[in-house]
């Protein structure tokens, strides 16, 4: 039992497989289209259906077992789980610069500025992207809509 743990790329390719097929049952469940459009599972599925190959091709990569760990992905995961929890309470601006700014000095070790001003091109971008051309609802900030 223990022996699958001495490759741990197995471990993962296996959870990527798990989060693979819960994208895929929820998105048969949201619906991928509607009469207006795309419907809710279609993203789902997509990221389902791109898993797959990504799957295969982690499992046909050679890893050096010898090759030191490194926090950084972990980090950024870890990174990823609290911005999406304090989005529906913070808003859209507060999580996203705090995001970014962290990333971009603590993983990429870039300056302050680097990192505000990344943060505020992005939150620009997206403002334009969801709010203004899709029409997409998005709290900006705690209390407003």
């Amino acid at each position: 039992m223990l022996r699958v743990f001495e490759r741990p790329i197995t471990v993962a390719v296996a959870l990527i497989a798990i989060v693979a097929v819960a994208f895929g049952l929820a998105s048969w469940k949201l619906g991928f289209w509607t009469d207006d459009g795309p419907g809710p599972g279609l993203l789902p599925f997509a990221a389902a259906v791109l898993l797959a190959p990504t799957l295969l091709l982690i499992l046909r990569e050679e890893f050096d077992s010898g090759e030191r760990f490194h926090p950084a992905p972990l980090t950024a995961i870890i990174t990823l789980c609290v911005y999406a929890f304090a989005l529906p309470y913070l808003g859209f601006l507060i999580p996203t610069v705090v995001l970014i700014v962290a990333w971009v000095r603590g993983l990429e070790q870039q300056s302050w500025t680097k990192g505000l001003g990344i943060a505020a091109f992005l939150i620009a971008v997206g403002w334009v992207v969801f709010v203004y051309l899709l029409k997409v609802p998005m709290k900006m900030l705690p209390g407003l809509l």
